[in-house]
């Protein structure tokens, strides 16, 4: 079923009537990332996700974030890139607005 899947199965769970987001991490995330500062930087921009990056200094080994880099909108993922496209990979945390539910079916 993937991520997007067990959300599904939870959106009466997450959807509380608030609008506000909701923040989901992969399983083995380990981190102390001032998530306040994401949610506002979520704010700010508007959009329905956010999705936090880290930078590595071996990006062939992992799936890249390609994004615009003035804005951070993503343009597109490559997976274990041969050729160098980037060094910020997905970090596994991402702040959703309950509306991303709706496009899970």
């Amino acid at each position: 079923m993937g991520t997007a899947g067990p959300l599904a199965l939870a959106r009466d769970k997450l959807i509380d009537g608030s609008g506000e987001p909701f923040f989901v991490l992969n399983s083995d995330v380990i981190s102390e990332y001032p998530f306040k500062e994401m949610i506002e930087f979520h704010k700010a921009h508007g959009g329905e996700v956010s999705i936090m990056v880290t930078k590595v200094d071996e990006p062939s080994k992992y799936g890249v974030v390609v994004m615009e880099e003035s804005t951070g909108q993503v343009d597109k993922f490559v997976e274990k890139p041969k050729l160098f496209v980037g060094n910020k990979i997905n970090a596994g945390i991402y702040l959703l607005n309950p509306s991303v539910l709706d496009r899970i079916n």
